[in-house]
């Protein structure tokens, strides 16, 4: 580190601390924040003379043959792994029909996954987690194990930012564990067929919230509460959903929040049949939807990092870049590859540029 006076600053710095206009406490920028030449023209006008940055004679190139850097991930190894197995577990009994048979091992799996839950409730609850993102969960193998902790991950956030308390995310996190535990009854050649499905099979794949929920129930294996999130999570407000129609107040608010974190997981991950849809697109279509509670589409765009540091995106101008700072999750700031070119997307210079997709590794 070393103080550089502000004629002298460069984009791609990383200032080592608070800086205020100059005699006064009023703050320009927090320490961490990438320098941009938006910031360097408010230190000049501000006064600002000198700042604490990082040893600028470290290159900030990256070439466009170097490995991909790796997206931190939001969970630990250790709980990720723990959910996974809670869930695959859960499922390969539900799907086995070894519940009637062995109910102690059934009620075990339920107790894991309860566990997991309160573990994610708990780091959620760190104010260090303002926003939320599923990058390290997803998979291509195993695809609904992932899916359903992601949905998970997304459903308590999103909880969590609508105000409900602990014990009610808790209640929503199992809600959102299960949420597809019907699918287990359901012929697995359907749940993985490639190609389109014809209208019966379609109509088989929507009795799947149904046979969760009558599954539960009639095993006594879940507390009660969390059922309609299960039921519910694919209807709509406008009455548009399955597998009842339900419509308006009838809708509990566990299944309005399952449902807009199992399709936004869902068309942003790979499939057999298709490529995943990039995140803003994915943004933009459930914005769109009417079937979606307003409010808690809100909450869910406040709480998503759909780009976290380190995603190699792909700019409207064509150009790649790594995503360095996600202070604004919806419009970060990226290094470009190839030339080390700081672009901050909430410059009024960079209105024009949007992220279009995202680089995936191998």
């Amino acid at each position: 580190m070393k103080r550089v006076y502000t004629a002298k600053l460069k984009s791609g710095f990383l200032v080592k601390e608070n800086v205020f206009v100059t005699d006064s406490n009023l703050p320009i920028v927090k320490e961490g924040t990438i320098l941009t030449d938006h910031v360097i023209e408010l230190f000049i006008a501000h006064g600002v003379t000198q700042v604490l940055v990082d040893d600028p004679s470290t290159s900030s190139e990256l070439d466009e043959d170097e490995p991909l850097p790796e997206v931190e991930p939001f969970l630990s190894e250790k709980l990720r792994d723990e959910a996974l197995n809670g869930i695959r577990r859960m499922f390969t009994i539900v799907s086995a029909g070894a519940a009637e048979e062995n109910m102690t091992t059934a009620f075990q799996a339920v107790r894991e996954i309860g566990e997991v839950v309160d573990e994610l409730v708990d780091t959620l609850s760190d104010e260090a987690n303002a926003f939320v993102h599923i990058a390290g969960i997803k998979s291509y193998d195993d695809y609904t194990y992932h899916h359903s902790l992601s949905v998970a991950v997304l459903s308590i956030a999103i909880g969590k930012g609508l105000g409900l308390s602990e014990p009610e995310q808790r209640l929503l996190g199992r809600s959102a564990m299960l949420h597809d535990i019907g699918k287990t009854l359901v012929p697995v050649e359907l749940i993985n067929k490639p190609g389109r499905l014809t209208d019966e099979e379609f109509a088989i794949i929507r009795e799947h919230p149904a046979l969760g929920y009558d599954y539960l129930l009639k095993m006594k294996m879940a507390d009660e509460r969390i059922l309609p999130g299960v039921l519910y999570h694919h209807e709509k407000l406008d009455g548009r959903g399955y597998p009842r129609g339900v419509s308006g107040n009838d809708l509990p608010v566990f299944s309005r929040i399952v449902a807009i974190a199992d399709v936004y997981d869902a068309i942003t991950s790979y499939r057999s049949y298709r490529k995943p849809m990039p995140p803003r697109d994915a943004m933009e279509l459930i914005m769109s939807e009417t079937g979606f509670d307003y409010d808690i589409v809100k909450t869910f765009i406040e709480k998503i990092e759909p780009y976290p540091v380190n995603t190699c995106v792909v700019l409207s101008n064509m150009k790649q870049g790594i995503v360095i700072d996600t202070s604004s999750s919806q419009r970060p700031i990226i290094r470009l590859r190839g030339s080390g070119e700081i672009v901050d997307l909430l410059d009024i210079r960079n209105l024009n540029l949007v992220i279009t997709g995202v680089v995936e590794r191998e």
